[in-house]
């Protein structure tokens, strides 16, 4: 185990939606399961996911589209009802249930993947744990996957199953899991620095909230970024840190020049970074998108962003995303 500084808790869970981490680790039961492939939830059930007033999600999944989402969140403080919101905007073809870190690992694995298409996962510096001290003071440690998460984790990508990653996603498990960085294509961490990425130390990684950018999209041809035409104005937070240029497809590129006197002091030694901020690749038989934007509201709802994720979300689960997928695989995991 490693330890690090500390870092912000989440917040509580939002009334929308679901039950706490360790009422899922002990209970799966009480996780809103999504409906049987193509097959949407009944009106009832969409009734009571939406609740009264756009209130409590009590146990049903959100939307009622044909395209089921686990949505996966946590150890990074977010607004909730904004984020929530924009996922239920993506209703008529999407069916989101929300999971929050660590109950989410559970699901890292064949058998109780099958019931989603999709992996959406907002979660960040999962595997770290914070506890105090004996003399009150509190620590942060870096955590390893248990060999049952890495098992079944490879297990799941082996056999092809979507997965997009955004925002601050990339900051999970980048001190003790190697192979999930790799999947990733990418590592970040505002706090700590990062040790042996591909080899190579990092000082603690960049960011720059409220960041007003140009987004050039590099490929047009591809499903993901259809309708942005030749790209978008966002105003977003935007990272400096490692990204691995040569095993991803790179879909769009920031105007925010990667250089760490652009970002916080504390980041000064940085090395100059990629400009990538929306990409494609493969681990295992799986597809992958990683969709650097997506802080808050002001970037939700962004329409070129709302595009550009549920994009995202219908390509990574759809046939075309897991035949290329199984056609161009990419080895992580020994």
């Amino acid at each position: 185990m490693k330890k690090t500084t500390n870092q912000p808790a989440g917040r509580n869970m939002s009334r929308r939606h679901l039950i706490g981490a360790a009422a899922a680790a002990s209970a799966l039961p009480l996780i809103a399961q999504a409906p049987p492939a193509g097959q949407a939830p009944t009106a009832d059930a969409a009734a009571a996911g939406r609740g009264r007033g756009g209130r409590g999600r009590g146990m049903s999944p959100g939307g009622s589209g044909p395209i089921r989402v686990l949505l996966i969140t946590k150890f990074h403080p977010f607004t909730r009802e904004p984020f929530f919101q924009m996922f239920d905007s993506f209703g008529s073809d999407i069916t989101w249930t929300h999971v929050e870190q660590p109950a989410a690992q559970v699901f890292f694995d064949p058998k109780l993947s099958k019931n989603y298409d999709l992996f959406v996962l907002y979660d960040a510096f999962a595997g770290r744990v914070t506890r105090t001290k004996p003399d009150g003071t509190r620590e942060t440690i870096e955590t390893e996957p248990s060999p049952e998460l890495r098992a079944g984790f490879k297990a799941m990508l082996q056999q092809g199953k979507g997965m997009l990653f955004f925002h601050h996603s990339i900051a999970s498990w980048v001190h003790t899991w190697p192979e999930y960085v790799e999947v990733m294509g990418a590592a970040a961490d505002w706090g700590t620095p990062l040790k042996n990425i591909r080899g190579v130390d990092y000082p603690a990684s960049g960011f720059k909230g409220k960041n007003p950018q140009h987004i050039t999209i590099v490929d047009k041809t591809h499903p993901v970024v259809q309708g942005l035409g030749d790209g978008f104005d966002i105003v977003d937070e935007s990272y400096l840190c490692p990204m691995f240029e040569d095993s991803v497809h790179c879909l769009a590129r920031t105007d925010m020049k990667q250089v760490a006197e652009n970002y916080r002091p504390a980041q000064a030694g940085h090395p100059a970074g990629s400009n990538m901020c929306v990409w494609v690749k493969t681990a295992e038989r799986s597809p992958i998108v990683y969709i650097q934007h997506g802080h808050d509201e002001e970037a939700w709802t962004n329409p070129a962003f709302k595009t550009l994720m549920l994009n995202g979300i219908k390509w990574a689960s759809s046939k075309e995303a897991l035949d290329w997928a199984a056609k161009n695989p990419k080895k992580i995991f020994s």
